[in-house]
């Protein structure tokens, strides 16, 4: 029988000992490339997260005053002041701080309804065209242009049951597309006693916040993936010296036809609904276009249609403007 003598046993050990740490270098190295990329649609979505803005309910806007109706040409729309309400309510800028400190703490980006009323203090809440005033969320919304709108309602009254005085807490959360203004997610809690707001409304809100931040993501999951939501009209001055059904020299395609192409072009995946198609007309619904231009920054409404009248302009050479009004409607003009 053979035995080794005292030198080659030590580098047998040796070399079994290098041997065994090239392999655990190898698995680490593997594990480390499979842990680098996502392995599920839910880590690409929390990598882009949505810009939140908290703002109070018209509910709570009536009850201290502060919303109104008013009307221009025969049609009715209601007027929000929001600095007089918070001014009115104490509570709603603790709940509002509440809801906002979770949101932060998830690492999502948010917009300050406060802070957000400070920046467009100095611009005027009238149109100066026809002496109409502009609803505060609307202009809210054009000048912060938030993704996602958590509308809050509550009460805190005392609780009937209670005989220590402590005051019940009931809320409801509505989370609303800030483009398309569609709600798709609502979240109710009620009866949490304590006689300290403050402490109710924390209590209330982490009931709630994992299945809020959950319909959040699924929501704007969708809108990575598909595009962003908007409606798109195309028509034509009454003065113009062509309609859509005219033919263009240059190609013999009439505008209609250049218009339909472009659609297909400049939506995700041609995903939209021709509502409304006449020789002044054209008006598309469910129309999905990217979140963000080539340049990283945020796309909307307005800047999509800034980047058709431009097409329009340099290719059809046809004298054309953008009248598009709020964060989800595109409309341009052929003059």
């Amino acid at each position: 029988m053979y035995i080794c003598t005292s030198i080659e046993c030590f580098y047998l050990m040796k070399r079994a000992e290098f041997t065994l740490i090239s392999i655990s270098l190898m698995l680490a190295i593997l594990m480390g490339c499979f842990s680098c990329a996502p392995n599920s649609e839910n880590e690409v979505i929390t990598q882009a997260k949505p810009t939140i803005m908290v703002i109070p309910s018209d509910n709570l806007l009536k009850k201290h005053g502060a919303i109104k109706r008013d009307s221009a040409d025969g049609v009715e729309f209601l007027v929000r002041d929001y600095e007089q309400y918070l001014l009115k309510d104490e509570r709603v800028t603790t709940a509002i701080a509440i809801i906002q400190r979770a949101f932060i703490d998830a690492n999502y980006p948010l917009n300050d309804l406060d802070k957000s009323l400070k920046q467009i203090h100095n611009r005027s809440l009238t149109d100066d065209a026809d002496g109409v005033a502009k609803d505060a969320k609307t202009l809210l919304l054009e000048t912060v242009q938030p993704d996602i709108i958590i509308e809050l309602d509550y009460s805190y009254d005392l609780s009937a049951t209670s005989h220590d005085y402590n005051r019940a807490l009931s809320y409801t959360i509505t989370t609303i597309d800030a483009y398309t203004n569609k709600v798709f997610a609502s979240s109710t809690c009620s009866d949490v006693k304590d006689k300290d707001f403050a402490s109710a409304f924390t209590k209330g809100f982490k009931k709630r916040s994992g299945d809020i931040m959950k319909d959040i993501n699924n929501y704007f999951g969708d809108i990575i993936e598909n595009g962003r939501e908007i409606t798109v009209q195309f028509s034509v001055n009454q003065g113009a010296s062509v309609n859509l059904s005219t033919a263009m020299s240059s190609t013999g395609m009439t505008y209609a036809e250049w218009i339909q192409d472009y659609m297909d072009y400049a939506t995700i995946n041609g995903t939209y609904k021709l509502e409304r198609n006449t020789d002044v007309e054209m008006y598309f619904v469910n129309v999905r276009i990217p979140t963000q231009n080539s340049n990283g920054t945020q796309l909307n409404a307005m800047g999509w249609a800034r980047q058709c009248v431009k097409e329009m302009r340099d290719k059809l050479k046809v004298n054309c403007t953008s009248h598009s009004q709020g964060l989800a409607h595109a409309s341009i003009m052929i003059n």
